[in-house]
């Protein structure tokens, strides 16, 4: 089979990735193969910057397998201990390929409907495979699972093939066993597009280039649409849990059990940071690295940030400053203290192009979180961008605050004129010569002073 990316090759950002993961070199598989579209969706996304894509993939596929492990454990406790898993629209393995390290790839069952995907995870990750099928009612499977995951697959369903898929799948749960799957909250629907009435918008664009956009589009669903289906899918009484952004800060992660009355209070569930890089610039004679900008998490805590450059901490920070504009632009109080900022000394002759620069945020674990990774140019250019974006913003709401001003200035410009020509219509009429005589005739007589 084609790679994409060999075991062999040296990729800098992914190295530095499982070091943070705490990953020794050989004991995860690296391979990607050629006809994976998440890379190739990474790579377009990165503006062609192949090794950010490579660091991309790994940490996304990473921070999903953290995700779904956390739930795991919490309805089955260790995982080397649980029944059969199945990784439900694997994909080639971007998330699998973790999984294995956690839970023996012989209790693992891998389904997606490209065969070549399926073949490449048996092959090289060891699980045992399955086609899938786009219509649901053409999947066949004779096995049962204590857990089945699903990610990124009902987040591009229509809502008829959303329905019978968690029919199908929850169809495949042993008693006691669990449905983990994903979706699009209308939080996160593109800018201009309302909120569903009917709980439920799909679009036909998604980023696959060989599965027909009416089957595999672009899906947003409320929580009350996925309850009221559930309910539809296997008859009321099941439980149902919602972990808003529990999937790359992105998605929301469900977690669906045929049997009622399941408490999730004990769930105590660590999402994956949000961390923006607003400012990065050379300062002391390129000698120092200010950087600055802003961090939050839905679920769980933050402890700390931290910049590395090519393995060595250069600065740490634990507290957080205010940052109202964060909260109001996440909708919640909660993320008031977000703000940080670091002060990084440059060791003498440190490359601007090739050292690895990291920024990683120690969540409430106390586990370090590798967000961000590319060398100092890359960072100096993307604090540049988030500037540039930042004056534009301001520029466009001072020019629109201008264009109210102008506006409100023309209406009162309008009124005014209009009410001298109205005074001077009256002041011209019989009456109000009639009525400035007479008080012509009270000023004389000294009984006012009004004219």
């Amino acid at each position: 089979m084609p790679l994409a990316f060999h075991p062999d090759e040296t990729s800098p950002l992914v190295a530095a990735l499982l070091s943070d993961l705490g990953i020794a070199p050989g004991t995860l598989e690296l391979a990607i193969d050629a006809r994976d579209e998440m890379l190739g969706f990474l790579v377009g996304s990165c503006e062609g910057d192949r090794d950010r894509a490579l660091f991309g993939y790994f940490r996304s596929g990473a921070s999903i397998a953290d995700s779904l492990g956390q739930v795991l454990r919490w309805r089955f406790g260790s995982l080397e201990r649980m029944g059969k898993i199945l990784d439900f629209a694997s994909g080639y393995g971007r998330v699998t390929r973790f999984l294995v390290r956690d839970v023996p790839p012989e209790r693992v069952w891998v389904a997606d409907v490209y065969a070549d995907g399926v073949r490449f995870q048996e092959e090289r990750l060891g699980v045992h495979g399955l086609v899938s099928a786009i219509r649901p009612e053409d999947f066949v499977c004779a096995e049962r699972f204590d857990a089945i995951l699903v990610t990124s697959l009902f987040t591009h369903l229509p809502e008829e093939r959303f329905v019978a898929w968690l029919r199908v799948l929850l169809g495949l749960l042993t008693p006691g066993g669990m449905l983990v799957f994903s979706a699009h909250s209308p939080e996160v629907l593109p800018p201009g597009v309302p909120s569903p009435e009917t709980g439920i918008h799909f679009q036909e664009t998604s980023e696959s280039g060989s599965l027909a956009k009416s089957d595999y589009g672009s899906t947003w669903v409320t929580e009350e649409f996925v309850r009221l289906r559930l309910d539809h899918a296997i008859g009321p009484g099941a439980s149902l849990h919602r972990i808003e952004r529990g999937l790359c800060n992105f998605q929301d992660l469900y977690l669906a059990l045929p049997e009622g009355g399941v408490d999730f209070s004990g769930l105590d569930f660590q999402g994956e940071p949000q961390l923006s890089l607003e400012r990065a610039r050379l300062e002391d004679g390129g000698n120092r690295l200010d950087l600055g900008g802003w961090v939050a998490v839905r679920s769980g805590a933050i402890h700390g940030i931290e910049a590395m450059l090519d393995g060595e901490r250069l600065a740490a920070v634990a507290g957080l400053e205010p940052r109202p504009d964060v909260a109001a632009f996440l909708g919640s109080e909660r993320h008031l203290r977000s703000g940080w900022d670091l002060a990084c000394p440059l060791p003498p002759g440190t490359s601007r192009t090739s050292a690895v620069l990291r920024l990683r945020v120690v969540d409430g674990r106390g586990r370090p979180q590798p967000l961000w990774a590319g060398s100092i140019e890359s960072a100096l250019l993307a604090g540049s961008r988030q500037e540039g974006e930042k004056l534009f913003r301001e520029l466009w709401q001072s020019q629109n605050l201008l264009a109210e001003e102008r506006a409100r200035a023309a209406v009162a410009t309008g009124e005014a004129e209009a009410l001298r020509v109205r005074i001077q219509a009256m002041e011209a009429s019989r009456f109000w010569k009639i009525r400035n005589a007479w008080f012509a005739v009270k000023r004389w007589l000294g009984l006012t002073e009004e004219r």
